[in-house]
């Protein structure tokens, strides 16, 4: 009988090729506080550069500054004020970006940690949110 090779649940840490495989989940969540928010968790296909290919799921909120890097990835583009809006009618299933993965300790046990999303390689021609727009007249 041949047994499956040891595969470690954890991604190491690197850099990867990221692939959307499924349209995200957003789930509805109420905070500690008791404020509702949303949780959107996304399905990647990684590839590193030797070519091995591994699964990672992660979810974010979207003020955490991952999901807005995120989504300039995706192609959306800041408006005046810096907010990102990709808009509904965009799939972002098959998109495919370059990112690291860092291994992120729990805050309650030391012991265990957990493979996040960072450094989202994004275009250079992203520009930074305008303080002010000036409009020719």
């Amino acid at each position: 009988m041949e047994l499956p090779p040891y595969e470690p649940q954890q991604v190491p840490e690197g850099h990867y090729r990221f692939k959307v495989m499924a349209e995200p989940e957003k789930t509805k969540r109420t905070s500690s506080g008791g404020n509702d928010f949303v949780s959107i968790k996304f399905s990647f296909k990684l590839m590193d550069e030797l070519g091995n290919i591994r699964y990672h799921k992660e979810s974010l909120v979207p003020w955490n500054p991952c999901y807005r890097d995120l989504l300039l990835a995706f192609g959306a583009k800041p408006d005046k004020k810096g907010n990102v809006h990709l808009g509904d009618e965009v799939s972002v299933v098959g998109k495919e970006f370059d990112a690291e993965i860092i291994h992120e300790p729990d805050k309650d046990d030391p012991k265990k940690s957990w493979s996040r999303i960072a450094n989202i390689k994004l275009d250079d021609d992203v520009p930074p949110p305008k303080e002010d727009d000036e409009v020719p007249f």
